[in-house]
């Protein structure tokens, strides 16, 4: 009896020492947490493959790394070094940055309209939750049918041929709530509430328009105050919705016209219509910003002084938005730099491989505070839309015989590279931009003070190089053909 009574009392030691050791172990991650180590820095790569091949719509690939983390490094006093450098300058700031994103047009809601609705949700967590996806936080909607939609154009407020309707009676977005358009989007929002919806018309309503028709055409001059109206009644009808919309623009591409929805809106007009919807969302208490352009860098110049440098014109507009099919980037520098009180966005362009981080870093180096990439899910048979082309693999590709299965490209890993890691409200931050030969980056100081830095190796060969920041710097080899994000704490 004493041996096992003495045996008790040592178990039971053992046992309550056990549970103090792993409660000051527990204690010890926890501050772990709250004070890591100002000296580490974490790392994720994520490699392009066959980058814009259409041999993505065959099915998925391996790939090196998918946004996958790394060893830690170290950061250590500067010291002189013969590896090719990048400075950073987190004293010198830059815009603020609202978000990365992409699109949830029709087409990429009728291939999610398919799936299960777990296998809907599992896309849009990967798309937009900040803990189990990438973390994008601005989509782009369109207003009505754009071209990439799986359904006959249409508008909020189409009229027999011949009719028309200026007092917007029929004005109605049950066909965005037939087709799940304002349901996918509420189950997006409810997955990130942060997430911010940006929107776009391709056309307004044909009998607006000069020609009668939603491709082509102009809108006549007497219906702009129709058409700012028809914007206010969108605006409503999706905050009714529960979608409320953070910014518009005026027309997608003013300066096209081509055999889908789309219209020519001249810098004078898009001036009026700018006035007459700021003063009606005004007069309607809405607070959805207004951004001017939403077209490529050529034409900016000629497009854009014309409608700020009126006093009007200038107090309508909120921001100004690009594309990037055509034009020098450093245009939204120039614009930037001539209107600095108006925010630059990047709305529309999609990219692929490392070429494409780099575009995207670019984005950022000359101005914008947001980028969304376009189309987000086509089908393997590469459907359904009316685009005049044939599109190059989206984000999300989903199998045409089997809708719940499905795959992404590495580009969205490489957003992810952006999107998971550069935090709403960050700053930009000076960065000397580096070599395509070498690397090339770009960098941001976020608001909880952490310091993001995502290089881009485009070559085709391991690259050494360094960062150096102050005093401190961390030396790093990156692989060929790989974007990595190296996230630490700026010590002021």
């Amino acid at each position: 009896m004493f041996i096992k009574k003495g045996l008790s009392i040592t178990v039971a030691f053992l046992f309550l020492s056990f549970l103090f050791s792993s409660s000051l172990e527990t204690e010890a991650h926890a501050a772990d947490r709250k004070a890591p180590d100002k000296n580490k820095v974490r790392v994720w790569y994520s490699s392009e493959k066959d980058p814009a091949s259409r041999t993505w719509y065959d099915g998925p690939k391996e790939v090196n790394y998918a946004l996958d983390e790394q060893t830690p490094l170290t950061l250590t006093k500067k010291k002189p070094s013969d590896s090719a450098a990048v400075y950073i300058d987190p004293s010198h700031r830059y815009q603020s940055v609202l978000g990365i994103g992409s699109s949830l047009e029709e087409s990429t809601i009728h291939n999610l309209s398919k799936m299960s609705p777990g296998k809907r949700k599992e896309v849009l967590k990967k798309l937009v939750d900040p803990n189990e996806g990438v973390g994008m936080d601005v989509m782009r909607i369109t207003i009505g049918t754009s071209d990439f939609t799986a359904q006959e154009f249409y508008t909020y407020d189409d009229m027999p041929e011949g009719q028309k309707d200026p007092q917007l009676k029929n004005f109605s977005i049950q066909k965005d709530i037939d087709l799940h358009i304002t349901s996918t989007i509420k189950e997006a929002l409810a997955i990130n509430p942060k997430l911010k919806i940006i929107a776009s018309p391709w056309s307004p309503p044909a009998w607006m328009k000069t020609n009668e028709n939603l491709k082509r055409g102009k809108l006549k001059d007497q219906y702009i105050g129709e058409l700012a109206v028809y914007f206010r009644k969108f605006i409503e009808a999706y905050e009714k919705q529960g979608i409320p919309i953070y910014a518009m623009t005026l027309q997608n591409e003013p300066l096209l016209e081509i055999d889908y929805p789309s219209m020519y809106m001249p810098p004078s007009q898009q001036r009026k219509l700018a006035i007459a919807v700021k003063k009606e969302l005004k007069k309607h208490v809405i607070d959805t910003k207004i951004w001017i352009y939403d077209h490529n860098a050529i034409g900016a110049w000629n497009y854009i002084p014309p409608i700020l440098d009126d006093k009007k014109g200038n107090q309508a507009a909120d921001g100004i938005a690009f594309h990037d099919y055509d034009g020098d980037l450093s245009v939204m520098s120039e614009i930037g730099r001539r209107y600095p009180d108006k925010s630059i966005h990047l709305t529309e362009r999609s990219v692929w491989g490392t070429a494409g981080a780099d575009r995207i870093a670019q984005y950022f180096r000359n101005g914008t505070s947001s980028y969304n990439a376009w189309v987000t899910m086509l089908d393997s048979q590469i459907k359904t839309h009316h685009w005049i082309g044939t599109p190059d693999p989206t984000l999300f590709i989903q199998d045409a015989k089997n809708p719940d299965r499905y795959w992404n490209i590495p580009i969205y890993h490489m957003t992810g590279n952006f999107s998971e890691f550069v935090e709403r409200g960050a700053k930009r931050i000076e960065s000397n931009y580096g070599s395509k030969n070498t690397v090339t980056n770009v960098s941001f100081l976020n608001p909880d003070q952490s310091i993001v830095t995502i290089v881009i190796n485009q070559t085709s060969a391991d690259q050494k190089f360094r960062i150096v920041s102050g005093n401190r710097q961390f030396e790093a080899v990156i692989p060929a053909k790989t974007v990595a994000t190296y996230k630490w704490q700026h010590k002021k």
